[in-house]
Parts: structure tokens; sequence; C-alpha cells
């Protein structure tokens, strides 16, 4: 068993929420700088070859194998930082969370437009740097959330637990069951988030325009807006050395609607990817998907 197996076993994870709860943050940024050094040394394994693909997508034809092997060590040395920070930050409570991401003035505006739209919103995100950290931090300054995810993520937080017992956060699995509940939600005027850059199979969905090369990305949450009748807030967290994590976002997109369900839904999940495809191009070692976005990258 490799490194990279032995930390997603359900061990494994137990450990790493361990050491989240009791390192201090530069023992654990070093443990983590020494675990994901590991990983970029095993060029070999699925992981190292899944980021690069996706690095090789973003960066585009003209890089070098040089370039993109640097690109995937810096993702893979991103990803063990915000492992730890997530951990950590959530052992120690709310308070903590609170504290950890910066929503600056833009983006407190941008929410306000949101309000002011009187209608239900769909948070759409991207797997950008600390994006867990700052969806909760989002949730408890106010704003209750249902979240949909690819699967439940790993017990173990008491403020997870507690937070989905006040309804400030309901993180619920893909299924049509949770999908209906997500346009009761928003109908009734209220928020759900979706993170919008997951790959689905060829065979689940068809190939949109994603940096200029076509991607099998889920575009069922442009569906749910449509039956909701729901406004967009695009959403992602950043990283910087001097600011450290950071949310950003931009004005509410309303939905363009002409009749033509299928047109509809192509021309909205455009809009959003070119949002996407913008913030990612300007870090992109901080774009932590870990499934294959191009198959034939």
């Amino acid at each position: 068993m490799n490194i990279q197996q032995f930390v997603t076993t359900e061990f494994g994870t137990k450990l790493w929420m361990a050491l989240g709860r009791w390192l201090p943050t530069p023992a654990g940024h070093a443990f983590a700088r020494t675990v994901t050094a590991v990983l970029a040394r095993r060029r070999d394994t699925s992981l190292y070859r899944t980021m690069r693909a996706n690095q090789a997508g973003v960066l585009g034809p003209d890089a070098t194998p040089e370039q993109l092997d640097a690109a995937t060590r810096a993702v893979l040395g991103h990803a063990g930082m915000t492992a730890f920070d997530l951990m950590h930050i959530m052992a120690q409570g709310e308070d903590a969370v609170l504290r950890a991401v910066d929503f600056g003035a833009d983006f407190w505006a941008n929410v306000e437009l949101v309000k002011a739209a009187g209608r239900g919103v769909l948070v759409c995100g991207w797997r950008l740097s600390n994006f867990n950290l700052a969806f909760l931090g989002f949730a408890v300054r106010g704003f209750p959330t249902q979240v949909l995810s690819a699967a439940m993520p790993a017990p173990g937080f008491g403020l997870m637990v507690e937070m989905r017992n006040r309804g400030v956060l309901e993180e619920t699995p893909i299924s049509a069951a949770a999908l209906r509940k997500a346009i009761a939600r928003m109908r009734a005027g209220g928020a759900c988030a979706i993170g919008v850059d997951w790959p689905v199979g060829a065979e689940n969905g068809e190939a949109v325009p994603f940096f200029g090369r076509p991607a099998h990305l889920a575009t069922g949450w442009a569906r749910m807006a449509l039956s909701a009748n729901a406004v967009i807030f695009p959403m992602a967290c950043r990283w910087s050395p001097t600011r450290g994590y950071y949310a950003v976002s931009q004005p509410p997109m309303m939905l363009e609607v002409t009749g033509d369900r299928e047109a509809d839904v192509q021309v909205n999940v455009r809009r959003i990817l070119a949002v996407m495809e913008a913030w990612i191009a300007e870090t992109p070692e901080q774009w932590l998907m870990y499934h294959r976005v191009w198959p034939d990258e």
C-alpha cells in the first residue's frame, strides 16, 4: 500500500484528523510538506498523473514537461497545506472558522446584491484552495446553506454535527431526493451550494468547452437553478502569503431564459465556466481537482 492509498483509508483519515487537532500549525505544515513531497516523487501514481493532466489542460499545449512537473508539485504542496488547515481550524470550533477566511468588503457588496434580488440563490463554487473552509465560513456568518456534494464527508468533528443540528449547514450527497429538496429550498428563497467543476463520465453528460477543449463537466446544477428560478452567486476561495485564505465572488448572475431549455442550460453553464477559467488561470496551483477533467489529456 502506498502513501496515497493509506491516507484515504479510514485509519489514515482518522490519523490525519488527529494530527489536525493537536499539531501546532508550523509542525502541521511541515508534516504536510513531507507527505506531499513523497507523493510528488511518485510520478507513477494515479493522483500525480491526474493532477498533472489537469494542469496541462489549464496551462495549455505550450507548457513543457518541466513546467507541468513543477506545477504538479505546487498543487500537491498547496493541497497538503489546505488539508491540514481545514482539520486544524475545524477542531478549534466556530470562532476559528470565522477568523480563518477573510471576507472582504467587495464580497459583502455582492452578497447584498444577492439579497436584493429577492430569490433563492445557488452558490456556485469550485475547488480553489480551501474551498470547504470558505463554504463553512459563509454559512456560519448567517447564511444557512444546503451543500450538494459527491459524498458525505468523513465524520469526526463535533463542529459539523453542531452546525447541522442548528440548521446552519446541511450536507447532502447528490441524489434525486437531494436535488428535489434543493429546488424546493431555493424556490422558498433559501440558499444551496455546489461545486461546478466536478467531472462526470462521458456517458453521463454532454461535453462543454473548458479552457478551449471539451470537458465532461456536470451541468445538472444549471437545470436545477432554472427550475427554481434562482440567481447564481459565483464564489471561490484563494490564498496568498500576506492575506491568508480569502473569499472572492462576483455579482449575482441572473439566468438567461429563452424558453429553449437545453439552449438555456448550455448558455448559463458557459457563463459560469468563463468565470471559473479566469479565476483558475490566476492561481492554477491552487486548483485542487483530484479527478481528471479532460480524459484524453
